[in-house]
């Protein structure tokens, strides 16, 4: 009995040693995979790298629209293999703003940016008077939260109020599906050989 403990304690202490080593720590680093889509591996999230693409694309003249104008946009864009995208929260624009580009609270994401970071992205808009639509609702049936790069804040602006759309995808973690195989593998590997001493 004290054996089989011995053993368990040694396949525990092994699994939590090797979620320690494979747990990876998130940073901002911001990955152009081309195709006009830039990752974020600290959200594990692509963002869709023309700021601007609706009116790039076509979709509509100047690229401003109303919320649920801007849901529908992002909800049909197919861009870099991905098709499911969406509006980003206001916590995730603001992870661009702050954390990946290094912009500055009071401060135009044009004057505080990281040089290399901002030019993954083409057509950011920045004047005082745009925004961008976000998923964030402000508990009001009428208004939605927008984000502004113009200061780095976000505010609640009506739905039929029009601001700029960005669109981000959400991507699965490979690492964690790793982690899983490499645990199940370890654990029938000492199934097996306990079962080959007895």
């Amino acid at each position: 009995m004290n054996k089989r403990l011995n053993s368990k304690n040694i396949v525990a202490s092994l699994l939590l040693a090797a979620g320690f080593v494979c747990t990876p720590i998130a940073q901002a680093a911001l990955e152009d995979l081309g195709n006009g889509v830039i990752k974020d591996t600290a959200l594990d999230i692509v963002w869709l790298a023309d700021a601007n693409n609706s009116k790039t694309s076509g979709y509509n003249t100047d690229g401003l629209m109303t919320w649920s104008s801007a849901n529908n946009w992002a909800s049909q864009l197919n861009v870099g293999g991905y098709s499911d995208w969406h509006l980003p929260s206001t916590s995730e624009l603001s992870h661009l703003f702050f954390d990946d580009l290094e912009g500055i609270n009071g401060h135009t994401i044009y004057e505080s940016h990281n040089n290399a970071k901002f030019a993954l992205f083409s057509n950011i808009q920045a004047d005082y008077n745009v925004a961008y639509w976000t998923t964030t609702p402000t508990g009001d049936a009428d208004t939605h939260s927008a984000f502004r790069f113009y200061r780095g804040d976000e505010f609640a602006d009506a739905k039929n109020v029009g601001h700029y759309a960005i669109a981000v995808n959400n991507i699965p973690e490979p690492d964690t599906y790793a982690m899983l195989l490499a645990g199940l593998g370890l654990v029938g590997f000492i199934a097996r050989r306990r079962k080959l001493v007895s």
